[in-house]
């Protein structure tokens, strides 16, 4: 019984409000559209202090340090490409299959420079419960 009262009550104050806000449309159209501007200008202001406050500045550090890297790896696939672009212009073709293979791996090589190799106990295995 309490959730209907509870329902009833709801659909009661829509009902009210709906009257209300047609009631201003009808009789100032031009003072409502300021309300809502109002309203939508407080909220917007409120957005923004609620994203100032909840964004740490380790989070910002993170984002900074990864733009800073994307930016790092951009210039440097950048002027890879461009170098050897100008580098095969400048030869010849190649005539066998060996000599088109092994500038391949080189590049492989060169690509995964940027990979680093983190250390750990490799040596101690983990204690697995048995079932």
């Amino acid at each position: 019984m309490n959730q209907k009262v509870y329902t009833s009550i709801f659909y009661g104050m829509i009902a009210l409000a709906l009257f209300g806000l047609i009631a201003e449309l009808i009789n100032n159209p031009a003072k409502l559209l300021q309300r809502i501007l109002f309203i939508g200008l407080i909220l917007l202001v409120l957005y923004f202090i609620y994203r100032v406050f909840t964004s740490s500045n380790s989070q910002r550090s993170q984002q900074d340090s990864y733009r800073k890297a994307a930016k790092q790896t951009v210039k440097k696939y950048n002027t890879q490409k461009t170098s050897s672009v100008k580098k095969s212009f400048n030869k010849s073709k190649p005539t066998s299959r060996k000599s088109t293979s092994s500038p391949l791996l080189r590049k492989r090589n060169k690509d995964s420079s940027h990979l680093t190799v983190i250390e750990g106990e490799k040596g101690k295995k983990k204690d697995r419960a048995s079932y």
